[in-house]
């Protein structure tokens, strides 16, 4: 850069005493064109390869940006159309949900209903065994009472007769022969 400025310096000093009288034709221009073209040429030889990779990089930077856009703009499609569907689908699956609810709650009234009816008439089947189980023992003791009762008095009956606890030994010892 300081050599460009340099050089731009020495040609303006150069360009100020080139002026002389003041007069001049358009042909004093010539060697200064040809020069400029030299110059321009040797720049564009020079710098072409470098300004055309980096304008392929900068191409094939965008190509590569738009080409991710591109997807990511069709993901984001894709995902908006799935929102969108299960946003129209919300108040079918709220109404599913709530049907599906209600046959649960039926479902487990009707269940529950049937157990404890089952379990009911079990408790009666129990109860009513019990009772009975419960009548057959008092039964049971009141016969085995009566009869001690019978036995006791029967008992005390034939020993205060002696002809009948002749008789009754007398019977006892028929029957063990």
């Amino acid at each position: 850069m300081k050599l460009f400025l340099l050089t731009g310096l020495l040609m303006a000093n150069n360009v100020v005493f080139a002026a002389g009288k003041g007069t001049g034709s358009p042909a004093d221009l010539i060697p200064a064109f040809i020069n400029l073209f030299i110059l321009l040429s040797f720049l564009i030889w020079i710098l072409k390869k470098p300004a055309q990779n980096y304008y392929r990089e900068k191409s094939d930077g965008v190509k590569n940006l738009l080409e991710r856009a591109s997807v990511k703009a069709k993901e984001s499609q894709m995902m908006m159309d799935a929102q969108k569907k299960k946003i129209d689908n919300v108040a079918e699956e709220i109404d599913t949900i709530f049907l599906d609810a209600d046959k649960s709650i039926t479902k487990f009234e009707t269940d529950y209903k049937n157990e404890v009816s089952e379990r009911i008439e079990k408790m009666k089947q129990d109860a009513a065994a019990k009772i009975e189980a419960e009548k057959k023992q008092a039964f049971n003791k009141l016969n085995n009472n009566f009869l001690d009762e019978v036995i006791g008095k029967a008992k005390t009956y034939i020993k205060g007769n002696p002809e009948l606890a002749s008789k009754a030994t007398d019977s006892a010892l028929e029957g063990l022969k």
